[in-house]
């Protein structure tokens, strides 16, 4: 094989391998992008997590003040 062709060879390797260079960088952008969205939505999560477990504890406490109250409201009423 004569030196034109090894290089000619070489040459398109090379272009290759800088092409799928190219791509691969592009999915990577696109993969921290969504990296970064998931995380967030995992963030977002974990405070909608937190929101329902404080109003079910002030539901609690609603119900119990309640319950006391209407005992209270019985107990007056049984005298």
């Amino acid at each position: 094989m004569d030196n034109t062709k090894i290089f000619d060879t070489l040459e398109r390797r090379i272009e290759k391998l800088l092409s799928r260079l190219r791509a691969l960088e592009q999915e990577n952008e696109k993969l921290r992008g969504d990296l970064g969205s998931a995380r967030k939505s995992e963030r977002d999560a974990a405070d909608a997590r937190g929101a329902v477990e404080r109003m079910e504890r002030d539901q609690q406490t609603v119900r119990e003040r309640l319950e006391k109250l209407l005992q209270a409201l019985e107990g007056s009423e049984a005298k």
